[in-house]
C-alpha cells in the first residue's frame, strides 16, 4: 500500500504540475509590458493628469508581448511557480485519486481467485 500511495503521489505532482503549465501557456492572450519602465515619480506624475493624457503617456511606451517572449520574461520569478503550483493543485488531486483508485481495484482483481467453469 506504501508503494501504491508513494507512485500516486509522484505521479499527481509530476502530472499536476505538467497540466499546470501547458494549460497556463495554451490559456494565454498576451501581456504587455512597458520600456523603459516607470519611476515612481512618473507614477506620481500621472497621477495629477486626466485620464487621455495617461494614456497617450502609457499608448507610447506600452510594447505587446508574445507568449513566448511573456514565458522567458516570466519564468525567472517565483510568482510565476507560485502561480503554477497553486494552479496545479486541482489536477493533481484528480491524478492522484484516480491512480489510487486504479491501484486499489487492480489489488482487488489480483487478489480473488478466477473460478474456472
Amino acid at each position: 500500500m506504501k508503494a501504491l500511495l508513494l507512485r500516486s503521489l509522484i505521479a499527481a505532482v509530476l502530472i499536476g504540475v505538467a497540466i499546470s503549465f501547458v494549460s497556463g501557456l495554451t490559456f494565454f492572450h498576451g501581456a504587455i509590458k512597458y520600456e523603459p519602465p516607470f519611476s515612481e515619480a512618473e507614477r506620481q506624475q500621472m497621477r495629477n493628469l486626466r485620464m487621455d493624457e495617461v494614456e497617450a503617456t502609457l499608448a507610447k511606451r506600452r510594447i505587446k508581448m508574445t507568449r513566448w517572449q511573456w514565458l522567458g520574461d516570466s519564468i525567472h520569478y517565483a510568482y510565476f511557480w507560485k502561480d503554477v503550483a497553486r494552479d496545479a493543485i486541482v489536477p493533481g488531486s484528480g491524478v492522484f485519486l484516480a491512480c489510487l483508485l486504479i491501484g486499489c481495484v487492480e489489488r482487488r482483481q489480483v487478489r480473488q481467485p478466477k473460478s474456472v467453469a
